[in-house]
């Protein structure tokens, strides 16, 4: 035993001798073949566009490294960028600076002077070519930060810049004057994009021309319609505006010559009061006025999609703007108020193939006919989608059960297109029932679905309904609106048709003991 032992070990030590020598020969061939191969390529003969960063392990030209770096966030970029001095001069030239409390790592107690303080330190560091965006977000702004504020976007704001976002927070203790002599000759073939939150904006006639700008996004900037017409009208190529709870606008007009202007979005300006629009190329216009007495419309304008919420839907011109957009194929309106009067179209929408009338709030009268928006849907030939939203109490109308009478009939357009129609917050009301009936009977050869929906205040997610308790009226008014569906809509919908009644949930019953 003891010889085989000294045998094993003597062979051990053999191979182990044999690895060594084999490894030193491999590092000695590799070491002479670097050696060659530097020798053949000299420094002389490496182009400066060709200069190559080895430290990081891969021998792949600096714009490439410019490039990767590029297509990573800022904070990632500026990690990657401490691990070597080679690293460090493609950061320089990274081309998408963002500074809000996330990309620069700071807590909820951080200062802004502080934030200040590191955006201009990396400012200066910067190269300053090949920038595209930046992005600007402070919590809070004092007048006595102006002068910093100007000098950052001075830095920042050079020839090629894209897009440019600028935001202050809720509880900002005074409003940033933005430079707009910047936008003058620095930037404006370029820039495509402006972004402004809390901010005021004061444009003058010589700003512009802006030959690439297409999109404005202004959420309470203080401008007033003057200065904003000075500013669309030296921007011949915008092709999106929202205006978004800017109090000092007055007026909001749109020129015939932003012939690219396809999105208009006007939300909650409490001060405007006339829009009038001639872009003729405009496709699609959300307006959530409070006071807009006049709306109109250019004789040439092709609109394709409009929403208009406002408390007093009625008053507002009577809906006499809807003249000039012939070509409408969906149309949303809501009010939330003062609904006594039937809503009337002043033309026939040819081309309308979606409707969307909300009629909600306590303001809507109380012997509101809803048998009148037949005649709205007559204006409709070609209508495929209805949806009808009337969340509200039967309280005051007269129901289908106090006048049992046979429902009223009239000779409508027949609606030989109409798939879909949904009702929310439907109720025993006669005149709802007498407008569900005509609907069947004039789309009885092409209506694939009708869903009645009783509860009224459902709520859509991603993830599917969800329900808000429903309150004692409506629970009260269910029994009797499922026996009017029973008794005066069930029977008239054909084989074909799907009839969808969402009745109130488990919990809305059990909760007045039901």
């Amino acid at each position: 035993m003891g010889m085989l032992a000294l045998k094993r070990l003597m062979s051990t030590q053999s191979e182990r001798r044999r690895r060594q020598i084999r490894a030193r020969c491999d590092a000695d061939r590799c070491s002479s073949s670097e050696a060659k191969r530097k020798k053949e390529v000299g420094s002389d003969d490496v182009s400066p566009g060709a200069k190559r960063l080895r430290s990081s392990g891969l021998h792949l030209p600096e714009d490439i490294w410019c490039h990767i770096h590029s297509l990573m966030p800022l904070r990632d970029a500026a990690r990657t960028a401490c691990v070597s001095r080679a690293f460090s001069e493609s950061w320089k030239c990274h081309p998408n600076l963002t500074f809000n409390k996330s990309i620069l790592g700071s807590n909820s107690n951080g200062h802004v002077t502080d934030f200040i303080r590191t955006i201009d330190h990396v400012l200066k560091k910067h190269s300053g070519t090949n920038i595209k965006t930046l992005t600007l977000e402070l919590d809070d702004f004092k007048n006595s930060w102006r002068r910093r504020m100007d000098s950052l976007l001075q830095i920042a704001m050079r020839p090629g810049i894209e897009e440019i976002t600028l935001g202050f927070g809720f509880f900002a203790k005074a409003a940033y004057m933005f430079p707009c002599w910047l936008l003058s000759d620095r930037i404006r073939n370029s820039i495509r994009c402006l972004k402004l939150h809390r901010c005021v904006f004061r444009p003058t006639v010589k700003l512009g021309p802006f030959r690439s700008l297409a999109m404005l996004r202004f959420f309470k900037v203080r401008i007033t319609g003057y200065k904003l017409g000075c500013l669309l009208t030296n921007s011949l190529a915008l092709e999106w505006l929202e205006l978004n709870s800017c109090d000092e606008l007055d007026s909001l007009k749109i020129p015939c010559q932003l012939q690219r202007l396809s999105y208009l979005r006007v939300y909650f300006c409490l001060r405007l009061y006339v829009i009038e629009i001639k872009a003729p190329k405009l496709r699609a216009f959300n307006l959530h006025a409070e006071k807009v007495i006049k709306l109109s419309f250019g004789v040439s304008v092709e609109l394709k999609q409009l929403y208009v919420s406002s408390p007093d839907l009625v008053s507002c011109a009577h809906l006499e703007f809807l003249s000039n957009v012939p070509d409408l194929e969906s149309l949303k309106l809501k009010s939330c108020c003062q609904v006594t009067n039937s809503v009337m179209l002043p033309i026939k929408l040819l081309h309308l193939k979606e409707i969307n009338l909300s009629l909600t709030g306590q303001g809507v009268s109380e012997d509101y006919d809803y048998f009148s928006l037949a005649c709205l849907l007559d204006c409709c030939p070609s209508l495929r989608k209805i949806f009808l939203n009337v969340s509200h109490t039967c309280v005051g109308h007269q129901t289908i059960m106090e006048d049992p009478s046979h429902p009223r009939q009239m000779p409508g357009q027949q609606h030989g297109n109409l798939k879909s129609v949904t009702i929310i917050g439907f109720c025993y009301a006669k005149s709802l029932v007498e407008l569900t009936c005509y609907i069947i009977e004039n789309a009885a050869t092409s209506l694939e679905s009708l869903t009645l929906d009783i509860h009224g205040t459902r709520l859509v997610s991603v993830s599917g309904a969800i329900l808000e308790p429903m309150y004692d009226g409506k629970l009260v008014e269910a029994p009797r609106t499922l026996l009017a569906i029973r008794t005066y809509i069930q029977r008239r919908i054909p084989s074909t048709v799907k009839l969808n009644v969402l009745e109130p949930c488990g919990t809305c019953s059990s909760s007045v003991g039901h």
